[in-house]
């Protein structure tokens, strides 16, 4: 029993590091990064995203398979409101990790974290 015990802990523990990564590999993005620091205050369309960014910076095409990424994910999220979808932050994650990285570079950032409520 205790070797499937071990055996079970070691596959969750695998599945945990692997979901570690793909969250900091989709916060390694500089396009990811922008996309979330414009959803950070309120939920947005593609084309508000696109706006933020900068129209000239990047295709609506790149907003759209970079906001795909960052789904599949989970870090966003998006709820249909008539033909339109409006990404937001995910709830599940404690955002807290990239105010706290933003702040150790002097820069301030304005996301609250739902899930701490700090």
């Amino acid at each position: 029993m205790t070797t499937t015990n071990n055996m079970l802990q070691a596959k969750v523990n695998g599945l945990a590091e692997k979901n570690v990564l793909n969250f900091f590999a989709s916060l390694s993005d500089e396009t990811r990064i922008h996309i979330i620091l414009s959803l950070a205050e309120k939920a947005k369309t593609v084309n508000e995203i696109h706006e933020f960014i900068g129209k000239d910076k990047m295709t609506l095409s790149a907003i759209s398979h970079q906001l795909r990424q960052l789904l599949d994910v989970g870090i966003v999220y998006y709820e249909k409101v008539g033909k339109e979808r409006r990404y937001q932050l995910s709830d599940k994650f404690c955002w807290c990790i990239l105010r706290d990285a933003f702040e150790q570079f002097n820069k301030h950032l304005k996301i609250r974290c739902k899930k701490c409520k700090k």
